[in-house]
């Protein structure tokens, strides 16, 4: 029932903010995609570890979607600042993630690489792959006060969560939010749900930062005494 209501809260944000005019086809089939996904892994969840990770998702988009769109780094087709596309939408991408890194973490968890060094590197790399990327498509200009401090903020949680699991687990989940973020928003792009300041269809830093905002979730819902893993 709360994949459900995430996902109708989703639709209902994608119809009042204007988004059916657009005719998004693959971005449509990617979401329902996702939340097929989601549905099926919420039945071996339990209800408190889904409602943390739904309500945390939920107040870390509110903040961050804010950020980034305030500063005017890209911008939504309904204008709002943020978006309740991305607020609920967050909840679907999350969850669709989570589960995925679920799947292959069981098949494949790389028990012999559990050190602490490679543990910490899954959140420098990104860090300083977003960095680099950001400057060289002329982003860092937009970085202002507010979202200098979401970023510090993702960057410390990300590597507080990385340092304390399981390297297989977290590797898993940068991996999956790599792939699934860069598919929805090379999607959303191209079909005008969002534009960013540079008439790009997709920013390359963005792609790293969710996956910060992926183990920034997990880690304020393991501060919270919830952890999600296997």
């Amino acid at each position: 029932m709360i994949v459900l209501a995430l996902f109708s809260a989703t639709l209902v944000s994608f119809f009042w903010g204007g988004y059916h005019t657009l005719m998004p086809v693959m971005f449509l089939s990617g979401l329902v995609l996702i939340s097929v996904i989601c549905l099926y892994s919420s039945l071996y969840m339990e209800t408190r570890s889904l409602v943390t990770l739904s309500v945390v998702t939920m107040a870390l988009a509110l903040v961050d979607e804010y950020a980034h769109t305030s500063s005017g780094a890209f911008s939504y087709f309904d204008g709002m600042t943020p978006s309740p596309l991305s607020v609920f939408g967050w909840s679907i991408m999350a969850l669709g993630i989570v589960a995925i890194a679920q799947f292959l973490y069981r098949r494949a968890p790389l028990v012999s690489l559990n050190s602490r060094v490679l543990r910490s590197l899954l959140v420098l790399m990104p860090s300083l792959l977003l960095f680099v990327s950001a400057w060289a498509q002329g982003y860092l200009r937009f970085f202002d006060p507010l979202l200098i401090f979401v970023y510090l903020f993702l960057f410390s949680v990300s590597l507080y969560y990385s340092y304390s699991h399981r390297f297989g687990w977290s590797m898993w989940v940068v991996a999956t939010s790599l792939i699934v973020s860069a598919l929805m928003e090379y999607l959303g792009g191209i079909e005008g749900l969002w534009v960013y300041q540079l008439n790009e269809p997709m920013a390359t830093f963005i792609v790293f930062t969710w996956t910060l905002r992926i183990l920034t979730i997990l880690g304020a819902c393991s501060l919270l005494g919830v952890e999600i893993q296997e």
